[in-house]
């Protein structure tokens, strides 16, 4: 795990790249250390009309030796940098040593570089089982980059007025750094502000944009335009079943040269990874987080979670460490919005953050469950989608009037998107059921930036599914595997482990479970009631407690919808003050919405801690004031 940034055909920081020395501030990927403070890197290539400055910093996972630091490989045959694991690398390496080729380490590093100089690269590249994002320049100057199958790892793309491709990063920081994110997308962070995400490819600067998933291309010098697509993931299939996938994934990612934890928080995901773990006789550090608050508050719709992991971790049989949160996020989202880069606003990265600083010490590889839901169909507007596609138009329209009665306030904001799902047709469910305002709301909120920009990506992959014949579950599922998961939790599973330097891998989202996970048809997944219904049947089976497989779907909670309402009165004065709302949004529609809040009108906590984020974002990459992020750090609130 590691970060890097390419230039093309421009000095990477306006000096003399023959001169420079690498691990100084000259150098861009300094912005991004934390990726890799094991070892540092640089290489200049140049050819005729063409240059590329390749830079490097290396988080040591496998191979840790110098042997296998980067950039990779020689001017004669091309220089790789790359960031993630291939979890196959060993069966990878005995398919290209029965070629011939000669391998002079023991890292992944060196079976991708060798895989992609192969003559049938792009059938290769579809036999991996990783998280990468990679850029080769070979030595006619042509340039190649990918990602893996669903973005697990970043890689984003930034381009000149002219459209010519001229630097590529693992992070925003370094582009920034060399000037190359300077114009600011209004639309994406309008997205930040409607979703608490980002949509790929958008960024928040319009020059940058993610590299597309599951994909790799290629552009040639000296120009650097009109990408040719070399490698698209396509669907597999597979023999194996859940369970089998499962524990071959797992046997696979704990394979590192350096101490592996796991985060395990009591659900049917993590505590599946523990039964797998604990057969493979995995002795690591196990970590959960708690917080400080003595009482659920009952404006939250999530339980704790931590008596869940107490309980699941004497069933495996290993000792937890606990990670005290603090309670009051709302201090800490300038520091989010910092690590996040893209306009953002899901309290759970802070959660992920604290954990990743604490289990640092004792662990440079973290296991996690993230992606189960979106690869089985866990979350709950699967379930509501589900049925409503089962209604027709007019009983919908009833529904939707229905849930506007008297709801207890933890199910509130879950009735008030079902309505709004009810009232829109089948094409907007995928944003609808993500949203946190309504296409009445936004159009009085965000008169600059209209709705069908905010929701083009969602529309721009549903309508095609849904015109084919697809159905509505179908195409809300697949939307959330190519925008939700990659934009939000992948995002933030990325940031806020390697801002501490760990790598995060996700089990779950190895090959052999992504293809187990497609060959069942979307309604399949689900039971009345229950989302995951196939995979809590095989986590069942393969020995994960029924007091596990049986807990519904929670999430990583954080008191926002409590601590705004007791605290936004005092705090909003300060966030209204932001140029956002004399640039963006509508000052006086953002003033209802918190009042609402404030008052126990309505249940719109998430959605003025998205205004709250994006605020913190316009200020730190336009306005530049710094007023509403000291607002925040300088109060404090207490636990309910």
């Amino acid at each position: 795990m590691c970060g890097f940034v390419v230039v093309l055909n421009r000095g990477a920081a306006g000096d003399n790249p023959r001169t420079r020395n690498p691990c100084t501030t000259d150098d861009p990927c300094t912005t991004i250390e934390h990726r890799g403070p094991d070892s540092c890197g640089h290489r200049d290539l140049r050819g005729a009309g063409w240059h590329a400055s390749l830079h490097f910093r290396r988080l040591a996972i496998v191979d840790v030796g110098s042997r296998s630091d980067q950039p990779f490989g020689d001017a004669e045959r091309g220089v790789l940098v790359y960031n993630g694991e291939i979890y196959n690398a060993p069966e990878l390496r005995g398919t290209l040593r029965s070629r011939g080729v000669r391998f002079t380490t023991e890292g992944d590093t060196e079976v991708l570089h060798e895989l992609l100089l192969q003559p049938d690269a792009a059938q290769l590249l579809g036999r991996v089982d990783g998280m990468f994002g990679f850029v080769q320049v070979l030595p006619d100057g042509q340039v190649r980059y990918g990602r893996d199958r669903l973005g697990v790892k970043p890689l984003y793309v930034a381009s000149d007025t002219s459209g010519r491709l001229v630097a590529l990063a693992s992070e925003i920081a370094p582009l920034r750094a060399i000037g190359l994110a300077d114009h600011v997308d209004p639309v994406a962070v309008a997205q930040g502000a409607m979703f608490l995400w980002t949509p790929p490819p958008r960024t928040g600067w319009r020059r940058v944009h993610a590299a597309p998933a599951g994909s790799a291309h290629c552009v040639r010098p000296p120009e650097y335009t009109r990408p040719r697509l070399l490698w698209q993931a396509e669907a597999t299939s597979s023999a194996q079943g859940i369970g089998e996938a499962v524990r071959e994934s797992v046997r696979r990612q704990v394979r590192a040269d350096v101490p592996v934890g796991l985060l395990l928080s009591g659900g049917v995901d993590s505590t599946w990874l523990g039964v797998e773990l604990g057969r493979a006789g995995f002795s690591g550090p196990v970590f959960s987080a708690r917080d400080a608050s003595p009482r659920q508050d009952p404006a939250e719709p999530f339980e704790k979670d931590a008596p869940y992991a107490e309980r699941a971790a004497r069933h495996l049989g290993v000792p937890l460490h606990w990670v005290d949160l603090d309670v009051d996020v709302l201090r800490q989202i300038p520091e989010m919005v910092r690590v996040m880069e893209l306009p953002f606003g899901d309290p759970a990265a802070i959660a992920l953050m604290r954990l990743s600083r604490a289990a640092r010490g004792e662990a440079t590889v973290l296991l996690s469950g993230i992606g189960v839901e979106e690869l089985f169909l866990g979350y709950e507007r699967y379930q509501a989608v589900r049925m409503l596609q089962r209604i027709p138009a007019a009983g919908r329209s009833l529904l939707g009037r229905a849930s506007q009665g008297p709801v207890p306030g933890r199910f509130r904001e879950r009735t008030d998107k079902l309505g709004r799902m009810c009232r829109q047709s089948p094409r907007d469910w995928a944003w609808g059921g993500q949203s946190y305002f309504t296409a009445e709301e936004w159009a009085q909120l965000s008169p600059k930036v209209e709705l069908e920009e905010v929701v083009a990506a969602h529309r721009d992959i549903t309508d095609p599914l849904l015109a084919g014949g697809a159905s509505p579950l179908s195409a809300v599922a697949e939307c959330d595997r190519r925008l939700f998961l990659p934009g939000l939790n992948l995002l933030y599973a990325d940031r806020a482990s390697m801002r501490a330097s760990v790598e995060l891998r996700v089990p779950f989202l190895g090959e052999p479970v992504v293809a187990s996970a497609l060959a069942v048809r979307a309604e399949d997944q689900l039971r009345t009631g229950k989302g995951k219904a196939q995979f809590r049947a095989a986590a069942s089976a393969a020995g994960v407690p029924d007091f596990v497989t049986r807990r519904s779907k929670t999430g990583f909670g954080a008191p926002v919808r409590s601590l705004l309402r007791r605290h936004g009165r005092q705090l909003w004065p300060w966030v209204r003050q932001s140029g956002i709302f004399d640039e963006l949004f509508d000052r006086r529609t953002a003033d209802r919405f918190v009042t609402e809040h404030v008052s126990g009108e309505r249940e719109r906590g998430l959605a003025v801690f998205g205004l709250i984020c994006a605020a913190v974002w316009w200020e730190r990459n336009v306005d530049g004031d710094g007023r509403v992020a000291e607002a925040l750090q300088d109060y404090h609130a207490v636990a309910p």
